[in-house]
């Protein structure tokens, strides 16, 4: 059985927008239910990441499964039940509580800043997320948790834009290989599915 399936078609018939990226210039956005969450995310789709993810990851001593705020989160909610792992969310908004990690990241259209509560020295995660494009956003989270003593055991995500190279400047920058489910890459305006 294809568990990703329902992704591979949702992809196939995906729009690609033009952003424009910070530095000049754009940046092809790929609109589709599981990285964008338009239109709606089929429950299939989360059941088949769950099952592909916990297969090829190696879980042993994984405390949480940790996901980048917004798409990585139902991702992550579907592997955590499949699992039982808890999960965490890397937010967008800063609490100011005790222990809290500010997260610096950049993409391929914009410059934030995230920050991580409910972590600490000897916690060993899962980062996931629906998809990596540049690999900023995937950077930035590892550096800043290893860096608090963090140990990051798997980086996945379910869609990979294989024509950014972020999976490879994730192994550069970090040491990490980033595992993927869907290659992917924009031609003609159009979303290409890879092998």
């Amino acid at each position: 059985m294809d568990w990703l399936r329902a992704i591979k078609e949702d992809i196939k018939n995906a729009t690609v927008l033009r952003l424009p990226r910070p530095e000049g210039g754009y940046y092809d956005y790929i609109v589709n239910s599981l990285s964008s969450g338009v239109p709606e995310i089929p429950s299939e789709a989360l059941w088949g990441c769950a099952f592909e993810i916990a297969r090829i990851s190696d879980l042993r001593g994984v405390s949480k499964v940790i996901a980048p705020e917004a798409m990585g989160i139902h991702v992550a909610s579907a592997l955590s039940m499949v699992t039982g792992i808890p999960m965490l969310v890397v937010r967008k908004r800063r609490y100011g509580l005790p222990g809290e990690i500010e997260i610096r990241k950049r993409t391929g259209y914009e410059e934030t800043r995230m920050y991580a509560n409910g972590l600490g020295v000897g916690d060993v995660v899962l980062l996931v997320d629906s998809i990596i494009a540049t690999g900023g956003t995937f950077v930035a989270i590892i550096k800043a948790l290893e860096a608090r003593g963090i140990r990051v055991r798997e980086a996945v995500a379910v869609i990979e834009r294989a024509e950014l190279n972020g999976v490879e400047r994730v192994r550069r920058e970090t040491g990490h290989e980033v595992k993927t489910l869907i290659r992917v890459t924009v031609s003609r305006d159009r979303p290409v599915i890879l092998g």
